[in-house]
């Protein structure tokens, strides 16, 4: 299938040459009279005797491109699969062979903004594998957010519907499957008593592990505490009519002698004191347990070492690459190095630029690097007048640097040369690169500066 791209005033076009013929066919006229939801809209032309199919593609951006070193999350998956679900619905109210539609990512337009997908359709196509819909769930698969497991089982129960010959993704009943996999497992609690065996031959260090910790002991301990807060409580009251009592014995119809007076308040004192004590104990108990550390990670048979100079390097490559610390196995004459915490280099590092014509530059700390002025999708915000959302993308292969134009509006352009809308060409230092109207210099490997950072200054 030939497909090229071609740039018509306002509008960027994806261009495919009808295999048919100049014959439009049923799918054809059905494509072009009905607004099928998330279709490209497609014109048929004819050129020189040979019929083309153009897809208005205007300010879309291909998945392949928006997702390259990017991770898709739960939200922008789901808005994949359900647009994809309804468009293979309207194939089907129009009675449409999805085997017909493009689905390698690569092919596959999407807003910016919504990521409403658009699809290419061509009518009477030979059915290629390399195009089915395995490509695209596939490429969801790979590029899902691996850290987000609501998107990463969503992903892979797509892929396995497809591969199983299932095509329109159930959004529905995979969200009620996550959920429920997401749900604790309702387990009764394990009774240490029915697994005593498990106790016999354990090692002093483990025997803690098996002790009863459970719901019945601590309730012991509050009752315990309570215990004491109510004797020290009546201890209280005590003192109170003691003293009471001595100040005004005319209250109280009980008549002591001095030495009963001694005795009593003697008793009391002693008593006030022990519970006094005890519960002082007990909360100093509580908190001690409270605040007790983890039991420190047993020492491995690696020792640390925070000192220069370790097996296997040289002072050249340890001042190169900053090797702070190492451990080092003692066992037998031989030491294993595993390096720890590199040091990463603050001055004179390589990056290659893309420099202002009054000074300001662009620093290109990763790839593939996309510039434009949508902030949300793009690594370098581009404030130019003509820059589009999503304008243009750097990578690098092989230490060979590349520039693609990602169907902007204005064009990405090369020392004066415009690209043709997703063209990708090879670029070298002192090249001059165009944005649309901004003008930028691209010098590859330029020494930056430690307090540069990526953005202009």
């Amino acid at each position: 299938m030939q497909i090229t791209y071609k740039r018509n005033g306002l509008k960027n076009y994806m261009v495919i040459k009808n295999e048919r013929g100049s014959t439009a066919g049923l799918r054809e006229k059905m494509i072009v009279r009905n607004k099928i939801r998330c279709l490209a809209k497609m014109t048929p032309q004819s050129i020189d005797g040979s019929s083309y199919y153009y897809y208005d593609i205007q300010g879309k951006v291909s998945m392949e491109a928006l997702f390259t070193g990017r991770t898709l999350s739960k939200n922008e998956l789901v808005s994949i699969l359900q647009n994809l679900s309804g468009m293979l619905l309207e194939l089907q109210r129009y009675m449409l062979s999805p085997d017909e539609v493009i689905f390698t990512p690569k092919d596959i337009w999407l807003s910016p903004d919504t990521l409403e997908p658009s699809f290419i359709y061509v009518p009477d196509m030979t059915p290629d594998d390399s195009m089915n819909i395995k490509a695209l769930a596939e490429f969801l698969t790979e590029h899902v957010d691996g850290n987000d497991r609501d998107a990463a089982t969503m992903a892979y129960e797509y892929l396995e519907m497809v591969e199983n010959g299932y095509m329109i993704p159930d959004i529905t009943r995979q969200s009620e499957d996550i959920s429920r996999d997401m749900e604790a497992p309702d387990t009764p609690p394990i009774d240490p008593d029915d697994y005593w065996d498990l106790k016999e031959g354990i090692s002093d260090e483990m025997k803690p592990f098996f002790e009863d910790t459970g719901s019945d002991k601590k309730t012991d301990t509050k009752a315990r505490v309570r215990t004491a807060y109510i004797c020290l409580g009546l201890v209280i009251a005590a003192a109170g009519v003691y003293i009471a009592f001595v100040l005004n014995p005319a209250l109280f119809p009980i008549v002591l002698t001095d030495e009963e007076y001694i005795i009593a308040g003697a008793c009391i004192a002693i008593a006030f004191a022990m519970v006094l004590t005890g519960v002082m104990y007990m909360f100093n108990k509580k908190t001690a347990k409270a605040e007790e550390p983890l039991p420190e990670t047993p020492q491995s048979t690696y020792d640390t070492i925070s000192k220069p100079g370790f097996v296997g390097y040289d002072a050249a490559v340890q001042e190169k690459y900053g090797f702070e610390e190492y451990r080092a196995d003692d066992e037998g004459g031989e030491k294993t190095v595993l390096l720890k915490r590199p040091r990463f280099m603050n001055v004179g590092n390589k990056y290659p630029t893309l420099r202002y014509d009054d000074g300001r530059h662009i620093t290109i700390r990763k790839f593939p690097f996309i510039m434009g002025k949508m902030k949300t999708r793009v690594d370098e915000v581009i404030d130019g007048e003509g820059v589009s959302r999503i304008h243009a993308m750097i990578k690098e292969q092989d230490d060979r640097y590349y520039i693609s134009d990602l169907n902007s509006l204005n064009g990405t352009g090369v020392n004066g040369k415009m690209l043709e809308a997703n063209e990708t060409v090879e670029i070298s230092d002192g090249d001059i690169i165009s944005l649309a109207d901004t003008m930028l210099t691209f010098q590859a490997g330029a020494i930056i500066p430690s307090a540069a950072s990526s953005g202009t200054i």
